[in-house]
């Protein structure tokens, strides 16, 4: 396993993080085994929230990461009403402290590594977030010692160009940003991968396989050719040769997609990859991937001519 520095907070982190939003409900005995199993592959980041499956996923990390001081955990307070695009924000100062200390409950922790305001998606909610005492909250909670690192993750369901976290990055408000990037949603390749550069913001790259259903996404050639249709009905490619062609994908072998998925984010200035692994057996594969140089010039550029035009996340 490689390591990067997340930014200023000058921790190092494994490039592959492992994403803990499903799973704990429905097999809590695999998701500790996955856990462990990433573990034992040297990773040492861990990424969950305050409302994934019910709180479960962080109640099922405080048991699985027992005696694991050293694994680094992020989660997160949303303030919205849901993760829904148009959701009202309904962020509280109060509220933020309470689930701050819950996840700690939960956790079985005495701090968070990284405490993010979650699914920030417009520049109107991070400007109340920023002014209604949310933020000062997050200050007060680092400043107790119960969080070490505070930054903001995105919706790029809603926000695909990243315009809250360009405007949020260069505000030096924030340690960390969990931003979405993967090789049919580039947009942050050019914007705000660079300015965490410039700013020495640490990176935490979410949906690399581009939130997959289980009927589209990056994590098969047919959910990957499923995904490309979405993105041509949505009006985002063109309805025509090559994305209509059965064989679109295949300058991406002997990588299987989501191999490839993950080799494309890792091929960037980006602190640390998460991806949701749902079995050991599954991160096994995912760490094939950790292979530098990643992929090479060529398919980086065809990847770039054929999908860098989309502006906004489908499923």
């Amino acid at each position: 396993m490689l390591y990067r520095r997340l930014g200023r907070t000058e921790l190092e982190v494994s490039e592959l993080a492992y994403g803990a939003a499903r799973g704990a409900s429905q097999d809590p005995h695999g998701f500790i085994a996955t856990v462990h199993a990433c573990i034992d592959a040297g990773i040492n980041f861990i990424d969950s929230a305050a409302g994934y499956d019910g709180g479960n996923s962080e109640r099922t990390l405080g048991e699985a990461l027992a005696g694991q001081d050293d694994v680094l955990v992020e989660t997160k307070y949303c303030p919205y009403e849901s993760y829904r695009v148009g959701a009202a924000y309904v962020g509280d100062p109060a509220e933020l402290v309470a689930s701050a200390e819950e996840s700690l409950r939960r956790l079985r922790r005495d701090h968070l590594d990284v405490f993010l305001a979650h699914g920030m998606r417009t520049l109107e909610s991070l400007d109340r977030f920023m002014s209604d005492g949310c933020y000062e909250a997050m200050l007060g909670l680092r400043e107790q010692g119960k969080v070490r690192f505070i930054g903001i993750s995105e919706l790029s369901e809603g926000d695909g160009t990243h315009e809250v976290l360009k405007q949020a990055v260069p505000s030096g408000a924030f340690d960390v940003v969990m931003l979405t990037i993967n090789l049919m949603l580039q947009t942050a390749e050019e914007t705000v991968i660079p300015l965490c550069g410039a700013h020495d913001v640490g990176t935490v790259v979410m949906m690399p396989l581009n939130q997959s259903s289980g009927r589209s996404g990056l994590t098969s050639l047919p959910a990957a050719l499923e995904l490309v249709r979405h993105y041509i009905a949505a009006g985002q490619l063109p309805d025509e040769p090559p994305y209509t062609d059965a064989d679109l994908l295949e300058f991406l072998e002997p990588y299987p997609v989501p191999e490839a998925a993950i080799r494309y984010v890792l091929s960037h200035d980006v602190s640390t990859c998460c991806v949701g692994t749902r079995s050991p057996e599954r991160l096994q594969a995912n760490l094939r991937a950790i292979d530098s140089p990643y992929l090479d010039e060529q398919r980086l550029r065809r990847l770039g001519e054929l999908f860098g035009r989309i502006r906004w996340q489908a499923f």
